[in-house]
């Protein structure tokens, strides 16, 4: 079966932040941004011709053994993505990106479809990342990743997000990851991050876990 050609107009790719040597004006354009070429099926032309921005602009030293990263910075660009990009399919690099977005608890490789655009959470491909150890892990990640980015209709083992039957008030679009894992995002958490204010945390702490 012939694939679908990857329209690099229609994608956008979300970053952290830099890295120390990184060039601030060229995201992705380093060894992450390789990986992901590389899982994609992409040359690097068809990787910088997609649209490309990191949510923290410059690097911010390090914490632990991972990069610091700076949320409320983060959200602001993020609400800048929302409103000015126009593309149909959006891979956010980690779960750092994805909270700024509103995405909250939900597992690497969810795939969310709202307000007319599907986002796939996307491990970090940082070295750093325990959690490409795993080869069946990286097997995954290529295959729904190239298929999300063709716009291909995702297999039977990674269903589509579907609507939740609750009441209009409580309405919210639902991922589900690559092992069925499952996490919803509220509207009115997106609603809110893309007017530039930080999504309620309703009591909750942020999730430190993973990159």
């Amino acid at each position: 079966m012939k694939k679908n050609k990857i329209e690099t107009h229609k994608i956008g790719l979300v970053g952290q932040a830099p890295s120390r040597r990184g060039d601030p004006r060229k995201p992705l354009a380093g060894p992450n941004g390789q990986k992901i070429a590389r899982l994609a099926g992409m040359n690097y032309d068809e990787l910088i011709a997609c649209r490309r921005r990191h949510l923290n602009t410059h690097y911010n030293g390090m914490r632990g053994k991972g990069d610091t990263f700076d949320h409320a910075k983060g959200m602001v660009n993020a609400a800048d993505v929302l409103l000015d990009w126009r593309v149909e399919r959006i891979v956010l690099l980690g779960k750092n990106v994805a909270r700024c977005f509103g995405f909250r608890d939900l597992p690497f490789l969810a795939e969310i479809s709202i307000y007319g655009r599907r986002f796939l959470i996307f491990p970090h491909p940082s070295g750093t990342n325990r959690w490409w150890n795993e080869r069946r892990n990286e097997r995954r990640a290529r295959q729904l990743l190239q298929r999300f980015l063709r716009g291909e209709t995702v297999p039977a083992e990674f269903p589509k997000s579907r609507r939740s039957t609750r009441t209009s008030s409580q309405t919210s679009s639902t991922g589900t990851s690559a092992n069925g894992s499952r996490g919803s995002i509220s509207r009115c958490k997106l609603s809110r991050t893309s007017r530039g204010l930080p999504p309620s945390k309703n009591g909750r702490r942020w999730d430190t876990n993973a990159v």
